[in-house]
């Protein structure tokens, strides 16, 4: 149900391109016409296109996937219709929308025909990311965690930090004086394999016992995680390997877009006007179209979140 929820997500997502001006008409063969709505189309190539975004559908769900796609692009098209005939793609917001969008199309296709051909990592560098990553698979764990968020001023969370650190305060009444004082307070219980953590974090919980409380801040941000129990779950090298592979391809991938982007504006003539004419020497520019570093899973699309949490999805 999941898949399908996020499959209408992709289609409705995408309305905004679909309303990309006057669309010029298409000559399809009939067999490549899966609906017809009314002086429009949908076409076998669209559902496909739709379904190579949406990976690793359970082969009992293919045909329920592609119905839910064609349904979707469906109501796509009526949107579209209707907003064509309202010649909507004329108004500033929609022809901003649309360039916006042509522009984060090109300059991520662009990053990716740059990247595209990285070699192969060697047996060496999986056998030394495997064994500098025990947490991540020879000691592997699962943990059942309690993680509760929130955003406060600086007084407000070295208040919350002194009552953890005393030992005498728990979790539930910090939570409670927290939300006595307005604070939004967001969280609850959760299991987690070790490579859904954040890398970073992943070695201060590998080592906790059950009970320990771990506080993580992040620029006013709070997560108050208390590791409830664990099970050890080690994955060995072998099945690890493809996963490895994955993610330093990955990585290998976000260096070299970094790499394009420096040298583009190494060479380039780039001159800040207004009030962007001084700009702060540390605010370091990062390639928006840049490729993810960690996949979710080996056939998955990477995801940008995955950068900071390790191998996501490891099972």
């Amino acid at each position: 149900m999941n898949k399908l929820k996020t499959i209408s997500a992709i289609v409705l997502s995408t309305l905004v391109l679909g309303a990309c001006g006057d669309r010029p008409p298409e000559k399809k063969a009939a067999s490549q016409v899966a609906a017809k709505v009314n002086d429009g189309e949908i076409s076998v190539h669209q559902i496909n296109f739709v379904l190579q975004r949406t990976p690793n559908i359970p082969a009992a769900k293919a045909e329920a996937a592609k119905r839910q796609v064609l349904e979707s692009l469906i109501d796509q098209e009526l949107a579209v219709q209707q907003a064509t005939e309202a010649k909507l793609e004329r108004t500033p917001n929609v022809m901003q929308a649309i360039e916006s969008a042509r522009r984060e199309i090109l300059a991520r296709a662009f990053i990716e025909q740059k990247v595209a051909k990285q070699a192969k990592p060697s047996t060496d560098e999986v056998r030394k990311f495997y064994g500098e990553h025990p947490e991540l698979f020879s000691n592997r764990k699962i943990y059942r965690l309690e993680e509760v968020g929130f955003a406060a001023s600086p007084e407000i969370i070295a208040g919350v930090k002194a009552q953890l650190g005393s030992g005498k305060t728990s979790v539930a009444e910090v939570v409670s004086g927290l939300k006595a004082k307005g604070i939004e307070v967001a969280g609850g219980v959760t299991v987690k394999a070790a490579e859904q953590l954040a890398l970073e974090l992943l070695p201060r919980l590998s080592q906790a016992k059950d009970g320990q409380i771990q506080m993580i801040e992040n620029q006013g941000r709070v997560a108050i995680i208390t590791v409830l129990a664990s099970k050890l779950e080690p994955m060995d090298e072998i099945k690890a390997q493809p996963f490895i592979e994955n993610f330093i391809n990955n990585k290998q991938k976000s260096e070299a877009a970094r790499s394009t982007m420096k040298e583009l504006r190494e060479k380039a003539k780039i001159e800040y006007v207004g009030e962007f004419v001084a700009p702060a020497p540390a605010v370091a520019a990062a390639p928006a179209a840049a490729p993810a570093e960690a996949p979710q899973k080996a056939a998955a699309n990477p995801t940008e979140a995955a950068v900071n949490k390790g191998i996501a999805g490891l099972k």
